[in-house]
């Protein structure tokens, strides 16, 4: 009788813990929300969220026109759209460094695969991104990481 209801309390707790441990997974991110766009790391945590909730016209609309190959709003769209485990990665923001109409904003871009049994199941990938300033003084990015940003956009465009 006595192991029936420690049996019982084990059960109990690996099942509670599950349930928080999915509850915890499916509420991560959701309370993320856009920010001012004056400063050039608002730009970048908006344009990162913009592409994570699949709003593309938001997320192009920061891209600077300066890109020396910047797509159309319909390539982009195809890019974007391809990068498949956008849900499953997260943004954190470092320092910033403004240099007249240039900025520098310091990334860690952490994307969650999964795991095995000596895997963490992430990844981290610390960047640069860099924006310039509009004459109206609005920031747009300049580059951002793979596979946030098109592999070619920074390549001349050889049609020209």
């Amino acid at each position: 009788m006595k192991n029936d209801k420690f049996l019982i309390g084990i059960v109990v707790g690996i099942v509670l813990l599950m349930i928080v441990a999915i509850s915890v997974v499916l509420l991560r991110g959701q309370s993320e929300e856009y920010v001012t766009d004056d400063s050039p790391a608002g730009v970048v945590h908006n344009y990162f969220l913009a592409i994570q909730r699949q709003d593309y016209d938001r997320a192009y609309s920061y891209l600077s026109d300066e890109v020396k190959s910047k797509p159309d709003l319909d390539d982009f769209i195809l890019v974007a759209d391809n990068y498949g485990y956008r849900s499953e990665s997260s943004l954190k923001i470092g320092q910033s460094t403004i240099d007249d109409d240039r900025a520098q904003v310091e990334v860690t871009i952490t994307t969650y695969t999964g795991g095995r049994l000596f895997d963490s199941g992430s990844y981290a990938n610390r960047d640069t991104v860099h924006l310039r300033a509009t004459p109206d003084n609005e920031w747009k990015i300049y580059q951002f990481p793979y596979p946030y940003w098109g592999y070619n956009w920074n390549e001349p465009n050889d049609l020209d």
